[in-house]
């Protein structure tokens, strides 16, 4: 709830693609998360890294595994903010897992989504949505209808 109450919307910036381009599958905007909720986050992670180590049996950390910082995002519903159809991998960036945390779920639309549809995530605040990197996991997150939808997104690499 803090993160959400303390942000200030002029902060963000239109989220581009792994080229650094604007692209309209992906409408949504952006910003490195406050330094004062990074150790929150970053215990966060690794109870999820742990916790996936706990549930199945073939994960594992690794000696260099490491997570690629924390990114706020926003998709505001009065830009139907989205992002269509994609996967987390890619070759100048190779991840491993992807851990989006939800910070609220006042807002209508905006579910992240798995499998063309097949599978919606359901909203919860202070929960994490944690998933594969690969092509395997295609996902997206549908249109936002009403309110704004915030979330913490880090990769696992």
């Amino acid at each position: 709830k803090d993160i959400v109450k303390n942000t200030k919307i002029k902060d963000f910036e239109r989220a581009l693609v792994n080229d650094g381009k604007v692209d309209k599958a992906r409408n949504c905007h952006e910003k490195n998360l406050d330094e004062k909720y990074e150790k929150e986050l970053y215990a966060a992670t690794g109870n999820i890294l742990n916790q996936c180590s706990k549930d199945f049996s073939f994960f594992t950390t690794g000696l260099t595994m490491e997570d690629t910082g924390y990114t706020h995002l926003l998709y505001k519903g009065s830009e139907k903010g989205e992002y269509r159809t994609h996967v987390d991998h890619f070759d100048l960036s190779p991840r491993v897992l992807s851990i989006s945390f939800i910070l609220n779920e006042d807002y209508e639309g905006g579910d992240f989504s798995f499998f063309n549809d097949e599978y919606l995530v359901k909203k919860k605040m202070g929960s994490a949505c944690v998933f594969p990197s690969n092509f395997c996991f295609p996902h997206r997150v549908t249109p936002v209808t009403n309110g704004d939808r915030h979330s913490i997104i880090t990769w696992i690499h």
